[in-house]
């Protein structure tokens, strides 16, 4: 994804959302889980980043959280799965 553009990614491990302490917007956060495990963003390049947002998975279904206007990770995004099996999140690079 080039600055500027927009689009989806899925993660299915902890990791920089995209290129570590680029900023980022993200508009929606999908967990997929078999259980309640869920998923947690982090402004930077990793854990030890600050906490922007949370969401807890729901048994055998997904959950999904839209930010309007998209929330701005002005230090990168590090997304940390909490236990999920996957992460779908829509995001657009910003310069």
């Amino acid at each position: 994804m080039g600055i500027g553009s927009s689009g989806v990614v899925v993660k299915t491990a902890d990791g920089n959302l995209s290129t570590a302490g680029k900023p980022i917007r993200v508009f929606s956060l999908t967990v997929v889980s078999a259980s309640t495990a869920g998923a947690a963003l982090y402004n930077g390049t990793s854990i030890s980043g600050t906490a922007r947002v949370s969401i807890d998975g729901v048994a055998s279904r997904s959950n999904t959280q839209n930010f309007e206007g998209g929330l701005l990770f002005p230090d990168g995004c590090y997304v940390d799965l909490v236990g999920a099996s996957q992460a779908v999140i829509e995001c657009r690079l910003e310069l």
